[in-house]
């Protein structure tokens, strides 16, 4: 007698979906806030059509009922700028106050605006008309309030005194989803960060029963970096690239594994762009036929072996099957109590097969196999005596 054989085809490690990132749950954010502020906040993190987050939510006054303020973490160029939001948590139905960074106090986003001094019109009227019965008021005034903030880094940027720079952001500027900011580091130097929407990937026409968080769109970003030399020719060096994906992206296709175009002297940025858009579309297209590859093999596996105990059906990188030859009927562990195994990374495969023929070529592999495992667990047995 001998045992059933236990197979397992990993073809990758298994990530788990992230959703929409925020510190407190719907029940906890309920149970900290009254009930109107409560559903104007969920509702902003469950509706943005950008990945907003919320940390420490806290009572303005210790002896107070609930807390009533908290800080939101905003999307800006790839990274996240801070802003205070205030209620009354007495005053449950009136318009919050919003607090923004030290950094930028120049940031007046209910002042005249515009070379035609143009006022801001839609956060004025989303505060005169505030109701706090309609929980997406919260959402629709932060909405507002980063388009302004967009526009005034890009006035920022715009402005800045480098020939480069002024001439990069001219051949790019008509770019739809493009952001740009102004950096000031501690030593008063200066950067411009570009964020550039590069690609967006449906996952949803790959992956069976895949649905996006909320409604972000997965879109890769390339995020640029120039220094600021203000007053002076700039030096013609490589900008710092990078490229960012958020978690849904990077189940099917890691952007860190992407070598990036080589950037020669002389290149811009409306000439590098279109190159790497190239590159990262082969490259997507190729892990979406992987996928599709790995789901036509556990399909036909389970043709030839039976269904399987195990299967990762999103992502289709795992499967386990368990197999029997003859009388094989019980499992053999060893004196510690562990059971036998053994790693085939030498079997029969070729990207000329199909899936039907691999399948096949497996299952006669397995099957001479039994053999052979069952010789090596007496074998081990033997030197554990």
């Amino acid at each position: 007698c001998s045992v059933p054989l236990f197979c397992s085809f990993d073809f990758g490690s298994v990530r788990t979906l992230s959703p929409s990132l925020a510190m407190d749950s719907s029940q906890e954010i309920a149970g900290q806030l009254p009930p109107l502020i409560a559903a104007q906040l969920d509702y902003l993190l469950n509706r943005s059509p950008v990945q907003i987050r919320v940390e420490s939510i806290r009572k303005g006054d210790s002896t107070s009922r609930y807390a009533d303020r908290f800080l939101l973490l905003v999307p800006c160029c790839l990274d996240y700028v801070k802003w205070d939001v205030v209620f009354n948590w007495e005053y449950p139905w009136l318009a919050p106050d919003i607090i923004f960074s030290a950094d930028d106090e120049n940031f007046q986003p209910l002042t005249l605006m515009g070379d035609h001094q143009v006022m801001p019109q839609n956060v004025w009227s989303i505060l005169r008309d505030w109701s706090a019965k309609d929980a997406s008021r919260l959402l629709c005034l932060i909405i507002e309030l980063r388009n302004l903030y967009l526009q005034y880094q890009c006035k920022l940027v715009e402005e800045v005194d480098d020939p480069r720079v002024r001439f990069e952001t001219g051949t790019i500027s008509g770019l739809q989803g493009l952001e740009m900011c102004l950096i000031t580091g501690v030593d008063k130097s200066q950067e411009v960060k570009f964020a550039v929407p590069l690609l967006m990937m449906d996952l949803s026409q790959l992956m069976r029963g895949y649905s996006s968080s909320g409604t972000h769109q997965p879109i890769i970003y390339l995020q640029v970096i120039f220094p600021v030399w203000r007053g002076k020719t700039s030096v013609p060096t490589a900008p710092q690239l990078k490229l960012f994906a958020p978690p849904s992206i990077k189940e099917v296709f890691d952007v860190e594994d992407v070598k990036l175009p080589v950037w020669p002297d002389g290149m811009c940025l409306a000439e590098y762009i279109p190159t790497l858009k190239d590159t990262l579309r082969r490259q997507v297209n190729d892990a979406y036929s992987s996928v599709t590859l790995r789901r036509n093999f556990i399909e036909a596996l389970i043709l030839q072996f039976g269904r399987p105990i195990e299967a990762e059906a999103m992502f289709c990188r795992r499967v386990s099957v368990l197999i029997s030859s003859g009388a094989f009927v019980f499992l053999h562990f060893d004196t510690l109590g562990k059971p036998i195994n053994r790693v085939y990374k030498e079997y029969p495969w070729s990207p000329r097969w199909d899936s039907t023929q691999m399948v096949q070529r497996i299952f006669d592999f397995v099957v001479e196999e039994c053999n052979n495992f069952k010789k090596y667990c007496n074998d081990t047995l033997q030197h554990y005596r």
